[in-house]
């Protein structure tokens, strides 16, 4: 679905407001969004010439988890989602990331990265998605017990 870009992730403390993360293609298919709705549950009979929204809003995910540098304990603590238009499948699309903001608090790093999904020159979707980080050996509480 990506495009074969070779590189090392970058690293969180090296990214800075304004940075943007190298463009990523991506080609969906046909079988991708089956197998997408095959794992949803989904109805295929509702998205026969295009992709779902979610599906974008995931792959679009995907790409930042590629590009930058996954630091312990990392948590994904707030996502937004604005679809333009339909993305037909088989559209040639163009995702890529710009740092909102990226800081630290009391040891734990919060960063806030915005990605536009392009087909040419025409915006098809964005989406905001924040991370947090804790200290360094310290792990965050999620109420759940083993």
């Amino acid at each position: 679905m990506t495009d074969p870009a070779s590189h090392d992730p970058i690293a969180f403390d090296t990214l800075s407001r304004g940075d943007s993360l190298p463009p990523v293609a991506l080609s969906i298919t046909e079988a991708d969004v089956l197998a997408y709705l095959d794992a949803t549950g989904e109805d295929a009979a509702r998205w026969p010439e295009h992709v779902p929204p979610i599906m974008l809003d995931a792959l679009m995910l995907g790409v930042l988890l590629e590009q930058a540098e996954l630091l312990p304990g990392l948590m994904h603590t707030g996502q937004e989602h604005e679809s333009r238009r339909a993305v037909r499948i088989g559209e040639p699309i163009t995702v890529q990331f710009t740092v909102a903001s990226n800081s630290v608090r009391s040891g734990a790093t919060f960063a806030v990265f915005d990605a536009e999904a392009r087909v040419g020159d025409e915006v098809v979707a964005t989406m905001r998605a924040s991370v947090m980080a804790p200290p360094a050996g310290q792990t965050v509480a999620t109420g759940v017990t083993a």
